[in-house]
């Protein structure tokens, strides 16, 4: 229901239920998003002059269920969530998105609509295409193609995993991946959050989410402030979680890495 969506963490206010790209910069000529990085220097290029800088504010819904993909973004820094709904109840994450994700696979899959919302949570930037032209370069240049279905392939292995993680581990193993995952799409140790999204991200009530959260505090592996929690000890936070962390980060990796080129800029 839109008011529970609403007073949710992940949730859009009504200025944010407006799909309107955010205010362009000049035509990107560089990205630091892991995926464009891993193209060659032609095929980056061609994919980049396409592109537009974005600034992504929090909120802001860079996808919404059921209506057509205008824009399909690659985020350089900052992170999003894509979330789903089960029948009436609030949506949950299931991907976390940072550097190394890509917003529109379904126009890869040959798909204009998406079953998913994607909102910011984390203030970066992205570089912006429109659906058209991302298409079309999917249609005409192979390595792009090929790169962008690996991706795929890499959220497909992350989505199962998680739907395993969420069924059969406990709370604090997955809150401790979930951080763990956080902290590497945001490639830092501190993650400007608020126990309102985590819980939502994780599907379970915010009174759980403190109490974890105020063990793992008195055990010296993370510290908190307001809306922001800092990362002390990763080695134990990792002994802490289960291996579902490993799968899950490692799956972008291992799919990607199977790229006939890999020319990575400088």
């Amino acid at each position: 229901m839109l008011r529970e969506e609403l007073e949710s963490g992940l949730a859009p206010s009504s200025q944010t239920r407006s799909l309107k790209p955010a205010q362009e910069a000049p035509p990107a000529r560089r990205s630091s998003n892991d995926l464009i990085r891993r193209l060659s220097s032609s095929s980056r290029s061609l994919l980049v002059e396409r592109c537009s800088e974005v600034r992504l504010t929090p909120r802001q819904m860079l996808q919404e269920r059921n209506l057509p993909l205008k824009y399909a973004y690659f985020l350089e820094d900052g992170a999003a969530s894509l979330t789903a709904r089960a029948g009436d109840c609030l949506p949950v994450e299931i991907q976390t998105i940072g550097a190394k994700d890509f917003i529109g696979i379904p126009l890869i899959l040959g798909m204009r609509v998406s079953s998913h919302r994607c909102i910011v949570q984390v203030p970066g930037r992205a570089l912006q295409i429109e659906a058209d032209a991302l298409i079309e370069l999917v249609r005409t240049r192979t390595e792009i193609e090929k790169l962008l279905l690996r991706y795929v392939q890499a959220t497909l292995i992350q989505s199962s995993q998680l739907a395993a993680c969420n069924s059969r581990h406990s709370l604090q193993q997955r809150l401790a991946r979930w951080l763990l995952v956080a902290q590497d799409k945001l490639a830092s140790d501190e993650i400007p959050l608020t126990h309102r999204c985590m819980a939502q991200a994780l599907g379970v009530r915010r009174a759980g989410i403190t109490a974890t959260m105020g063990e793992m505090e008195g055990r010296g592996i993370v510290m908190q402030r307001r809306a922001h929690i800092e990362v002390l000890d990763k080695a134990r936070l990792k002994e802490m979680s289960c291996n579902c962390y490993r799968v899950i980060l490692s799956a972008h990796e291992n799919s990607l890495s199977a790229t006939d080129t890999r020319e990575i800029c400088s």
